[in-house]
């Protein structure tokens, strides 16, 4: 009598568990959608990718960008998208962070090109004279190793002060060119131009891990589809320098898949 009492409880179990699961609503039907805030600079706000919201003035965002196609994709109903072009982490702590509050469940951001004047080494290697690209390179290294950890770590403070319940996202850059060969920068420059990247990327992967926050590696999702590729997902030089060697609409759709395939 036992066993056999054990066999029909089992049986009963597994018949309600086969119920369970083939019943159960998909995990997006599971809870509202969560509350999530895209902070950061050019890469998140859209530069390159536009259209530009007129409202957000010189902060060029797009509805293109990774975050509004995050939010629109998984039905988020309180999205804020505080992101900025040319920000850097003491406009994240200053201007940013106020958007957040405990209630927010998603922070999305990039952050640090700005901090050593990235966007100085990409105008040198462009249209700069000889030698100017690699001593602006050396010069943003040294700035990475200097003074952007210490900077990085009061912004990723502010933020988990701030959004306390959240899952904190951090996104590295891609390499601007990878295997790609353009007129302009000249394949030294560009070379030397992602290097300096890689640079920044382990710096900021540092500071993201050592604040317990996710940190997501661009540089494979991008392979293949630098801004001289066939394909490429980033901008060449162009007569609209702001938005040259920024995601264009394909790289902020890749953005959005390393965001998707990471949470």
């Amino acid at each position: 009598m036992r066993p056999t009492f054990r066999a029909a409880r089992f049986a009963a179990v597994l018949a309600a568990a086969s119920s369970l699961l083939w019943s159960a609503p998909p995990p997006a039907a599971a809870g509202p959608p969560v509350s999530y805030a895209a902070l950061g600079d050019s890469f998140s706000s859209g530069v390159g990718a536009g259209p530009y919201d007129p409202a957000s003035g010189l902060c060029l965002r797009s509805p293109r960008a990774y975050g509004p196609l995050w939010a629109a994709a998984h039905g988020v109903r309180d999205f804020r998208f505080p992101a900025c072009a040319g920000a850097n982490s003491d406009d994240v702590l200053r201007k940013q962070a106020v958007a957040l509050d405990p209630g927010i469940r998603l922070v999305t951001l990039t952050l640090g090109g700005n901090d050593v004047g990235y966007s100085r080494v990409m105008l040198a290697c462009s249209v700069g004279l000889p030698g100017a690209c690699d001593g602006e390179a050396d010069r943003a290294e040294a700035e990475m190793d200097r003074s952007l950890p210490r900077r990085l770590d009061t912004a990723y403070h502010a933020i988990a002060q701030r959004a306390p319940h959240a899952r904190v996202v951090v996104l590295g850059y891609p390499r601007l060119f990878g295997a790609s060969s353009c007129l302009i920068p000249s394949p030294p420059n560009a070379r030397r131009m992602d290097t300096a990247l890689d640079h920044l990327d382990a710096v900021i992967a540092d500071r993201a891990r050592a604040a317990r926050f996710t940190y997501l590696d661009a540089r494979r999702a991008f392979a293949g589809h630098g801004a001289c590729s066939g394909a490429p997902w980033t901008n060449p030089a162009g007569p609209l320098f702001w938005e040259s060697y920024h995601p264009n609409g394909a790289g902020q759709h890749g953005y959005f898949g390393l965001l998707s395939r990471g949470l």
